[in-house]
């Protein structure tokens, strides 16, 4: 599964760029949105910390233009990160 969604990744990589930005930007912005809803202590500065850090990553890695196989595990691993971080904030 992960070598036919990276051939695929590969093989479209320029018009799939901006979708995976616009895709890991919304899902970093819902869940930082639901990470600052109250009060934040600690643990929700570190979840913050997280978060912007594996969305900055796949970005970074974009702008540095980076090999195409490394982008498309920052971009699964973002993606992993951003959800999981939403998931705990919604139970």
């Amino acid at each position: 599964m992960f070598t036919k969604g990276y051939r695929y990744f590969a093989g479209n990589y320029f018009q799939l760029i901006p979708l995976s930005i616009i895709l890991q930007a919304c899902i970093g912005s819902i869940t930082i949105y639901f990470l600052l809803q109250g009060r934040p202590d600690f643990w929700d500065m570190v979840q913050l910390f997280i978060c912007v850090a594996a969305t900055t990553m796949y970005l970074g890695a974009i702008l540095g233009q980076i090999h195409v196989k490394k982008v498309f595990r920052l971009f699964l691993w973002a993606l992993f990160v951003n959800i999981i971080m939403l998931v705990l904030q919604l139970i």
